[in-house]
């Protein structure tokens, strides 16, 4: 017997957010009876009110029934296209706008190429705050001294101070460079004139397009794919499902981790028709545009805000469609949001419905692998 997301009771508001496994093992293989939480409420009083759903099948170290997608092997089509960011260890590293100037902007021959936009998770899912950060990939120390003056003495103040005491000696050594200077990210983003981006752990699963010449963070998961339709297929319902399910969790929201030598090297990307490609391809480049367009247009807006109004007007539009279709949708499905049947085809189904990765304290849907797997696959 397994259970595998429990929460933790008696929980207060100023307690931690504590959430549990509990398992019963015997020796042997056998039919497993999986017990999920699809309900739960007054955890922080003497009587919570948590109801469970019971599922008899065969339980993977997971916890999870059905597919194992977590022990599928890497597929060779996707090796060397995704990869964490760079890691800076050094604050100095990174500088406004308004600095660049005074570290050799304009002055120095070649500078621009060692002056990069930086995103970190933050700036993809709020507004981007506008840094720099200062990337010296494949210069020695003589040569930054010789060739740009500002930029070393500027380094040699701010970032090696604190690299002097790092344990690693690589990153004592040279100072100058990122802690991890992510060359997997560089070699395959070579030539792109832009790259797909995910936060590595999120409320919600968004993937975004973002320019070249931006370096990502290390908590950021890069994908060396610039077409609208491999944006459309890493956003759809089927991956970001498979993803659910391969990836972990992690944190008081208990958020969705995009590990990507589990979710994305094993994803089998679809073979369509030219004609179904161009569809996929409009519908993600509309998307990723009008998501971008949002936060830009509004004040304070944020990504995670945006999808957190549009799970609300969708929870209550499936409540009004259930109980227009009987009742159903208003009180007998006792499912989640993310779990539950919704109405909805076409461009609604694949837009709406595809981008529901994780909520806050999220009830897994763990058979949702097994029909991601083989639709996905056509």
């Amino acid at each position: 017997m397994a259970i595998p997301d429990h929460p933790w009771t008696k929980a207060s508001r100023d307690s931690a957010a504590v959430r549990i496994a509990m398992t019963v093992a015997e020796r042997g293989e056998r039919d497993g009876e999986l017990r999920e939480v699809v309900k739960e409420s007054g955890l922080d009083t003497d009587e919570p009110q948590i109801v469970l759903s019971q599922t008899e099948a065969p339980i993977h170290a997971n916890l999870a029934t059905g597919t194992n997608v977590t022990a599928l092997p890497a597929l060779q089509a996707n090796g060397g296209l995704s990869s964490r960011g760079v890691g800076l260890f050094g604050a100095g590293f990174m500088i406004p706008p308004n600095r660049a100037r005074d570290l050799g902007l304009g002055m120095r021959a070649g500078i621009e190429r060692h002056l990069r936009q930086y995103r970190h998770g933050r700036d993809l899912l709020q507004a981007p705050r506008g840094v720099f950060v200062i990337d010296l990939y494949g210069l020695a120390e003589k040569e930054v001294r010789t060739r740009f003056p500002e930029i070393y003495s500027h380094l040699l103040t701010t970032v090696k101070p604190e690299r002097d005491k790092n344990p690693r000696k690589t990153r004592r050594e040279n100072w100058w460079l990122f802690g991890e200077q992510a060359p997997a990210f560089r070699d395959y983003s070579a030539g792109l004139s832009r790259y797909i981006a995910t936060v590595e752990t999120s409320k919600y699963r968004i993937f975004q397009f973002l320019d070249a010449e931006i370096l990502p963070d290390n908590k950021l998961v890069a994908i060396g794919l610039e077409d609208g339709f491999s944006l459309g297929v890493l956003q759809s319902k089927w991956h970001v499902d498979w993803s659910l399910q391969a990836g972990g969790w992690l944190g008081v929201g208990n958020d969705s981790v995009y590990v990507k030598s589990k979710v994305f090297d094993p994803f089998p990307f679809p073979d369509p028709t030219p004609g179904e490609r161009a569809i996929v391809a409009e519908m993600a480049e509309e998307l990723d545009a009008t998501r971008k367009a949002a936060l830009a247009e509004t004040d304070k807006l944020t990504m995670t805000e945006l999808y957190n109004i549009r799970a609300k007007l969708r929870r209550r539009g499936d409540e009004r469609s259930g109980a227009a279709a009987g009742g159903e949708g208003a009180g007998g499905d006792r499912r989640p949001a993310s779990r539950a049947n919704r109405p909805g085809g076409g461009r609604r189904l694949w837009l709406g419905r595809g981008m529901e990765g994780g909520g806050s304290r999220p009830v897994r849907n763990r058979r949702a692998a097994g029909g991601a797997q083989s639709r996905t696959c056509g």
